[in-house]
């Protein structure tokens, strides 16, 4: 059985094969689970972004000043919307979540990613208080 930060990861990794081949998320989901490690919380975290990816985009892109949602690499791009997901969910608590925004960033993004993407998410959760 995986623990949260490696459903995140998975999550993080369909939601990025998902944008850079534009492939059903569902076929993506499908790809990086196996059929037994789909659990209610990945099933919320997909279906909320089946239906809320838009509206996730539009909102991160409020928080990005100069730059555009497209501008941000795809892996940027998939860490916020799985956790800006969360967040809407209130899934866990916000400081959890974007503390594993951050590791997810250190891990597979620029140097320099995991700051703007805190800030994105703090001002998101700070916005929804």
């Amino acid at each position: 059985m995986l623990n949260r930060h490696e459903y995140r990861e998975k999550i993080v990794f369909s939601l990025y094969q998902h944008l850079l081949l534009h492939k059903n998320l569902n076929d993506c989901f499908e790809n990086n689970f196996e059929e037994d490690e789909i659990n209610e919380y990945v099933r919320k975290i997909r279906d909320d972004i089946l239906v809320n990816k838009d509206n996730y985009i539009e909102e991160i892109s409020k928080y990005l000043h100069k730059w555009k949602f497209e501008r941000l690499n795809l892996v940027e791009q998939a860490i916020l919307l799985e956790m800006v997901s969360e967040l809407k969910q209130k899934l866990n608590d916000p400081a959890v979540v974007i503390d594993e925004a951050v590791i997810l960033a250190k891990e597979y993004c620029d140097d320099e990613s995991y700051k703007f993407i805190n800030g994105v998410l703090d001002n998101i959760c700070n916005k929804s208080a």
